[in-house]
């Protein structure tokens, strides 16, 4: 007897069934990641667009690669429960981002960072071990007042180095801080990586208008984690009388204010 179509696809029934099924695993839906609360301090800037929960494989993250991004937070409010589903990874640090409207976003623009103790310098490590658990009580308070608005203020100058660079030197951060010694990442302000290596290169970065008490530059080396032992170099004069350089600080008068010869050493 010839086998119609209709009579092969009711054969085929079994196995479709089967199929459809037996899904692969890969396509299930990640289950594991981590989760907390976050608490907002101080006044919501009017100019607020959004703010991110955000995990870096790396601290401070080199590339986009290295960061896993939120859903953006409810805005105005006191504290809201946030969830990150992510597959098993280790990451070096969690934080809050917030952005300005009509400017891109800037991973940089830190308003909040896991620390699970007393130390803010060093952000807390969150690992996700398999593909089944939650990690909670990942909670950060996010200090509205950090956020940096878009401004044309800016310091430059030269950086340059002196003596031998530590073995596993890759990058170079410089840091405005307006207290010293800094009591808290948050309490910084960091230009874009500049790659280790060199005898001398010249800078620009952004500040917001303030008083900055230190202008470091924080050598990152690979496997170390960031903190007070990083700062190898500052912002200095030589003083004659005292025949020794004297670390400076600088002030940034408005929103367009360029200071120039902001220049900085760094001793190995």
């Amino acid at each position: 007897m010839k086998k119609t179509p209709v009579f092969s696809l009711l054969l085929l029934m079994p196995v479709l069934l089967l199929c459809f099924c037996d899904t692969d695993p890969g396509l299930e839906p990640t289950q594991s990641g981590f989760k907390g609360k976050i608490t907002f301090k101080k006044q919501w800037p009017e100019n607020t667009d959004q703010v991110l929960v955000v995990a870096a494989t790396k601290f401070p993250p080199s590339n986009i690669s290295e960061i896993v991004l939120g859903d953006p937070l409810p805005l105005g409010i006191d504290s809201t429960e946030y969830i990150i589903y992510t597959p098993p990874a280790d990451f070096a640090a969690v934080g809050v981002v917030w952005k300005e409207k009509d400017q891109p976003w800037d991973v940089t623009n830190i308003i909040g960072i896991y620390f699970p103790g007393a130390d803010q310098f060093n952000p807390g490590s969150v690992t996700i071990p398999d593909k089944k658990t939650i990690i909670d009580q990942i909670n950060i308070t996010a200090d509205l007042s950090k956020a940096r608005r878009a401004v044309n203020s800016a310091i430059k100058g030269k950086i340059r180095a002196y003596g031998a660079w530590p073995k596993g030197a890759a990058t170079v951060l410089l840091a405005a801080s307006t207290s010293f010694p800094p009591d808290s990442l948050l309490n910084i302000t960091f230009s874009s990586p500049i790659t280790a290596g060199f005898d001398s290169t010249t800078y620009a970065m952004s500040l917001q208008p303030g008083k900055y008490k230190m202008i470091g530059a924080l050598v990152m080396v690979e496997g170390e984690p960031i903190g007070f032992s990083s700062l190898k170099g500052f912002y200095s004069v030589y003083n004659e009388a005292l025949q020794n350089w004297i670390m400076k600080g600088v002030t940034i008068e408005s929103d367009t204010a360029v200071l120039n010869n902001i220049d900085i050493r760094i001793v190995f």
